[in-house]
């Protein structure tokens, strides 16, 4: 039986704890990259257990923000009865929306403070690195590209698809992290594109980030084809008991998937364990989701300002950019507290930068006027090239 789109009636209603989960992952964002550049270095230290938890806490975020995207965007995408694969709404807006977070990630990494070496021709290496909006954006048209694939094979489950395609990119982990330091692939094309995948300037590669996106549009067809048990008992322990086994059990797994590459000879060296971190992360997601499932369940969520921040991460996330990383006009908290604030300090500060993104998402209408027409102004020429290529389909 297919997932397919056209075997509903109508949307399903909407899942509270998926935007539970995109306002928690966007608020550890925050505080994360908040205390990450405030913190002096003399306090870093794994010794001490609470910066260990909250660097763990840190290293969490990522695998939720793109898993969670997943999640969100499949189960939208096969929420509408419209036949045919172009004549499902969410794709057009998908493919828009992959536009507008590559354009987004490329723009940040300018900066307007040196338009005159860009206009003779200098460019720093920044400007070409393949960073978090980038790889969700290129998440997304992964995720409509197999979707177009369900549809045109016609067979099976689409979360099947999503899951064999990110296997298949985490399997090609171990390969580009064991390169050397300095060696890169794609060494024939410019910059920019060797950072997709390995390059200097590679912060969230294809892999193995674009992968947890894939595994998210796993869950999210999931959610769509069990509609009708997510709110049973057994449903988020399923997602629980899954995300402990790979937590407890993934470096075993993954040491006896070596040895069996080495007893059949099928690779000499396969070291798969590198995997166990990927899959453990994965995991972590999968027991949060399954927790925000219990909360929805026992609880009732409304559409509150804590949703609305998870519904919002676009354009917190790009004027986050702008004010604590000097993105696009080169002026921001970077210059003055980098590495500069003890705990308490960092702290606090993180608590009024994180209240300041709230009361941003509350007072959102009004300022998305203002936005509006900085966005016209400097998206003009791209908003007409992404017309030009949608008249097509």
């Amino acid at each position: 039986m297919n997932e397919s789109p056209e075997t509903q009636v109508q949307p399903r209603a909407r899942l509270m704890f998926i935007d539970m989960a995109r306002s928690i992952a966007i608020l550890l964002m925050l505080e994360g990259h908040f205390i990450g550049l405030a913190l002096q270095d003399s306090f870093r230290d794994d010794n001490n257990p609470v910066y260990f938890s909250w660097n763990f806490v840190r290293g969490f975020t990522a695998p939720m923000f793109f898993t969670v995207t997943g999640v969100v965007f499949v189960y939208l995408l096969t929420n509408y009865s419209e036949a045919g694969f172009f004549k499902n709404r969410r794709v057009k807006k998908g493919f828009s929306r992959s536009f507008e977070l590559i354009f987004w990630g490329y723009m940040l990494q300018f900066n307007l403070q040196q338009l005159p070496g860009y206009l003779r021709g200098e460019f720093s290496e920044w400007t070409a690195a393949f960073h978090v909006l980038q790889s969700i954006g290129v998440g997304i048209t992964c995720l409509l590209l197999i979707f177009g694939l369900f549809k045109l094979i016609g067979k099976g489950w689409l979360s099947l698809y999503y899951f064999v395609a990110g296997t298949a990119l985490f399997a090609f982990y171990p390969y580009l992290k064991g390169l050397p330091e300095g060696v890169y692939v794609l060494n024939d094309l410019p910059q920019v594109f060797q950072n997709m995948v390995k390059g200097p300037n590679s912060v969230f590669p294809i892999v193995p980030w674009v992968a947890f996106t894939l595994y998210g549009g796993m869950v999210g067809a999931l959610l769509n084809r069990f509609h009708a048990h997510v709110k049973k008992f057994w449903f988020p322990l399923t997602f629980m008991g899954l995300g402990l086994v790979l937590n407890i059990f993934g470096y075993y797994i993954f040491t006896g998937i070596d040895e069996l590459s080495k007893i059949l000879k099928i690779d000499e060296n396969p070291d798969f364990i590198k995997n166990a971190w990927l899959y453990g992360r994965l995991g972590q997601v999968l027991i949060a989701i399954g927790i925000l499932m219990f909360i929805e369940k026992y609880f009732h969520i409304k559409n509150s300002l804590f949703i609305r921040v998870g519904q919002n991460t676009l354009p917190i996330y790009v004027v986050h950019v702008v004010i604590l990383y000097s993105g696009i006009f080169g002026i921001g908290l970077n210059k003055i507290i980098n590495h500069n604030l003890n705990p308490w300090e960092a702290i606090g500060s993180a608590a009024l930068f994180i209240t300041f993104f709230v009361l941003f998402v509350k007072y959102l209408e009004p300022i998305e006027k203002v936005y509006g027409k900085i966005m016209s102004l400097l998206y003009w020429p791209f908003r007409k090239a992404k017309e030009a290529i949608l008249s097509f389909f």
